[in-house]
């Protein structure tokens, strides 16, 4: 009796965790995937917006709606070229998206290690306050803040410092117009002034109203998740790239709450 009584308690577990294998194969597993493919496609759209991607991903969708039309109209030469397209699909697409890919790969990965790091108030008081010296004596400045994609490759391009952030020093790189690192790109990484006279990719989008450091500040955060700020020499505008975008004539006060957030701010 007792024997039997363990053979329908077995049973009973077993067909408890049929049944619960069931109701996931069924429902919760089909819910997991639409949650996880909503979650990819949410991330990859915010890398991609407002950048020549979008525009790409159309010139694909429109091939795409061709595509069905010459199968439909049974056009086989066309055909024939637009099959052989979509069997190199892969490695063209690697190849047109490898910056965003590269983007929407370094963010999931500072997100799970936590690369993102918050400036010392102190430490973002002397960037705003040499921003306010600069745009007041229409000097022209670009510094850009590292947050979880890495800009090791661009401060390789100007002169290493590891300087503790200060305003004198920020100044003196900036305000003597004949010296070689005044015109570069000044990094910031970790409370700590890595480089000073750095080369920053230029942006292709057309913003003719504005000068090679507008264009390298968008050109920048185009490739990367950091908040870089310009101050024109023309106008002495404070200006903020990140994302993708620029913000113009920002305050000082935004600037302050900007660095602090880490360009969250701007969202």
């Amino acid at each position: 009796m007792c024997k039997y009584k363990v053979m329908c308690g077995r049973t009973l577990v077993m067909s408890y965790f049929k049944f619960l294998l069931n109701v996931y194969n069924e429902y919760i597993a089909s819910f997991l995937d639409v949650i996880v493919l909503a979650i990819i496609f949410y991330r990859v759209i915010l890398v991609i917006k407002k950048t020549r991607a979008i525009q790409i991903i159309f010139g694909i969708f429109i091939i795409l709606v061709f595509t069905i039309i010459a199968k439909f109209l049974r056009l086989k030469a066309v055909l024939w070229i637009l099959e052989n397209f979509w069997l190199a699909a892969v490695i063209i697409f690697s190849v047109v998206f490898q910056v965003e890919i590269r983007n929407v790969l370094a963010q999931i990965g500072g997100q799970v290690y936590g690369f993102r790091l918050k400036i010392k108030d102190s430490y973002v008081n002397e960037i705003v306050e040499t921003v306010k010296e600069l745009s007041i004596s229409m000097t022209g400045g670009l510094i850009s803040i590292e947050n979880e994609v890495g800009l090791k490759n661009f401060t390789e391009t100007g002169i290493s410092l590891n300087a503790d952030i200060s305003k004198e020093l920020l100044l003196s790189i900036f305000k003597n117009k004949s010296a070689p690192l005044h015109d570069g790109a000044v990094i910031i990484f970790n409370d700590k002034i890595s480089a000073a006279g750095c080369l920053l990719p230029l942006s292709h989008t057309n913003i003719k109203i504005f000068g090679t450091r507008h264009r390298a500040a968008l050109g920048l955060s185009e490739l990367t998740d950091a908040v870089t700020i310009v101050v024109s020499e023309e106008t002495g505008q404070i200006s903020v790239a990140y994302k993708g975008e620029l913000k113009v004539n920002i305050s000082l006060l935004e600037l302050k709450e900007i660095i602090s957030s880490n360009g969250e701010f701007l969202k």
